[in-house]
């Protein structure tokens, strides 16, 4: 809907003619009259005159804001000051233009005004969805009526795996929400691509939050279909490429991906595969704070692949062989890294425990146990090489479906 407020008739009317095909056009002649029709039927874009008798049409935006913050407000006036432009864009106005105006200017102006207001509503639809996932997480860590040592250690393993799985998508949301509320803060000059960017990274936000509430979901007992064992491998890559370009770890280092010549479905749970995959590259970026290399590399190996020169050794590290499904094609995921290596004494230890390579307060250790598990359950396999000074490469091996 469509607020048009000026005093003069001529105006109004001109406006209500060019608008009628495009919006359910209101018009007011002064600011009581169009409170009292904002009251009612909650414009989403208003036109406003700045000088009016009685309340002016500053004071007349600051109090449509009061209504609704997100009203898109377009500002016009003959007696342009720049006083009141500042005024006006103070109070919240996107655009200020003069009178006479130029018709196909404020019909492009009213066009991004009206998706800057829905732009702002996908926003903060992300956010109400983030803020029912934190509440989900929180009531699945409440006790059940079961054993006090029962609920403790369910409990505590549920709390701490979803917690670790949020961690990387939240932390990309951050990042775009950081990116939003600059680009948000200058929206007054936002123009063509920018605002098409600013969309573009709404979307992403949805896509994050869409993928944490799929994480909590599996902890919140959702229940599996029969076609949950079958992640297509390149629809996987092409996620994870999403979650990790805007990555804070990946900003100065080099990532690159490479994704499989033909469609392959990876015995394994998709959620699954990018969990583990998205652990593996987290780690990769932040295996150092110097600027170095990530690859992840995905290739179809032969049903004779033979994995018996694999053994375990201070640089090599191989878990899950016996699992793999005999006289079946596989597929493997490497994630490299340039990066400085790990230590023998580290290497013997990796999947043992809640070990950590990263700095004090930065890691929980819950990474490389929960990427062994999720494999070890698709009857794959996962493969450690290091070399100290020259970086990294996990690899995992799944059967083909």
């Amino acid at each position: 809907m469509l607020l048009v407020v000026d005093d003069e008739e001529g105006p109004r009317a001109s406006l209500k003619i060019v608008f009628k095909n495009d919006f359910d056009v209101h018009i007011a002649g002064n600011g009581k009259e169009a409170l009292k029709i904002a009251r009612e039927t909650h414009p989403t874009v208003a036109i406003l005159d700045i000088l009016m008798p009685g309340m002016s049409g500053v004071e007349l935006l600051r109090e449509l804001k009061a209504l609704d913050e997100d009203l898109e407000v377009i500002m016009l006036t003959a007696y342009e000051t720049l006083e009141t432009a500042r005024q006006a864009l103070r109070y919240g106005a996107r655009e200020y233009l003069n009178k006479p105006f130029d018709i196909p200017a404020l019909r492009i102006a009213v066009g991004k005004a009206l998706e800057r207001r829905n732009a702002n509503r996908e926003l903060k639809s992300a956010f109400a969805r983030l803020k029912q996932l934190q509440a989900d997480i929180q009531q699945s860590a409440t006790p059940a009526p079961v054993s006090a040592d029962t609920v403790t250690a369910i409990a505590t393993d549920v709390a701490s795996n979803v917690v670790h799985d949020l961690n990387n998508p939240l932390t990309v949301i951050s990042g775009f929400v950081e990116l939003l509320n600059r680009q948000v803060q200058s929206a007054a000059s936002l123009q063509g691509d920018e605002l098409e960017r600013m969309r573009s990274n709404i979307g992403r936000v949805h896509a994050q939050v869409a993928r944490c509430l799929e994480i909590s979901r599996r902890y919140l007992g959702s229940r599996r279909t029969e076609n949950d064992d079958r992640a297509a491998v390149n629809d996987v890559l092409f996620d994870l490429h999403e979650l990790l370009q805007k990555h804070p770890n990946a900003d100065g280092n080099s990532l690159t991906l490479r994704e499989l010549e033909e469609p392959v479905h990876a015995a394994i749970d998709s959620t699954d595969l990018l969990r583990v995959l998205l652990n593996l590259a987290t780690n990769a970026l932040q295996c150092t704070e110097m600027p170095h290399r990530v690859e992840i590399i995905a290739q179809v190996l032969p049903a004779d692949f033979d994995s018996s020169s694999f053994q375990d050794s201070p640089e090599e590290r191989f878990l899950g062989g016996d699992s793999l499904f005999r006289d079946n094609r596989l597929v493997a995921i490497s994630v490299r890294d340039t990066g400085p290596g790990i230590p023998p004494a580290i290497v013997r230890r990796l999947f043992n425990e809640q070990i950590t390579t990263k700095a004090a307060g930065k890691g929980t250790g819950l990474g490389l146990g929960s990427v062994k598990n999720l494999v070890i359950r698709a009857r794959g396999a996962l493969r450690l090489s290091t070399k100290p000074a020259h970086g990294t490469t996990f690899t995992v091996f799944l059967p083909v479906r």
